[in-house]
């Protein structure tokens, strides 16, 4: 009897995790998130005077994964990155759907699954100063030890440690960001040698705008949609 109550208790809570909360949508409380999100979002863009979204996105045998890291970036002058100013690091989102995935239809998600809303993407959108940028390090990692491995990826020398040097990566590692813009810089791929990093760009695919746009209607029309480009 013990044995049967637990695995029922068990498979119960299996079964809730899976289903996160799918049939406790508040209204309230999602009005009040937006409401928070829009005030972030402004907040942000007012530190540095612009936002910048971008999502890092690795392939394997099993498909697309998602890479979590970041990108640094360094200001264009006369044609190469300027070493002597400040750089910005730009950390892939937090939620967002892969390349290929489509609109999911419980929109509420799971442990397992979750799906981005209001808060997540607010808090994606980083702060960066208007201008011209190369990508000069990008660095991202996923898997677990214990289940085949950790895949980590490194791409360029402008790093934090020894011998590094400033160099922009190849292919799609450039983009301009204007003044007051909320940008959506899509998605990114580091291909190559770490020594000879080529990226890869693409813009976000459309079910990921549909997410967007359904979870922060306040400012889904502000948002300017791009990619990273040669």
């Amino acid at each position: 009897m013990h044995a049967k109550l637990f695995a029922t208790f068990g498979l119960g809570l299996i079964a809730s995790l899976l289903t996160g909360c799918a049939g406790g949508h508040d209204p309230a409380k999602t009005a009040a998130e937006h409401s928070t999100a829009v005030a972030h979002i402004a907040s942000e863009k007012t530190q540095k005077g612009a936002l910048l979204l971008i999502r890092i996105v690795d392939g394997n045998l099993m498909g697309d994964q998602y890479c979590p890291g970041h990108i640094r970036l360094r200001r264009i002058d006369n044609g190469k990155p300027d070493k002597n100013t400040a750089f910005e690091d730009i950390y892939s989102a937090r939620r967002w759907l892969l390349p290929n995935d489509k609109k999911p239809k419980d929109m509420e998600g799971s442990l397992l699954s979750p799906v981005a809303n209001a808060t997540s993407y607010a808090r994606s959108f980083e702060p960066i100063a208007p201008g011209r940028y190369a990508i000069t390090y990008a660095e991202c990692q996923y898997g677990m030890s214990q289940f085949g491995g950790v895949t980590k990826l490194e791409a360029g020398g402008d790093h934090d440690f020894l011998f590094n040097y400033v160099s922009p990566l190849g292919g799609a590692s450039t983009i301009t960001v204007g003044a007051g813009q909320i940008i959506d810089a899509g998605y990114i791929r580091l291909t190559g040698r770490r020594s000879n990093p080529i990226v890869v760009s693409s813009e976000a695919s459309a079910p990921e705008r549909e997410v967007m746009k359904e979870v922060l209607p306040e400012v889904y029309a502000s948002i300017t949609f791009t990619q990273f480009g040669p």
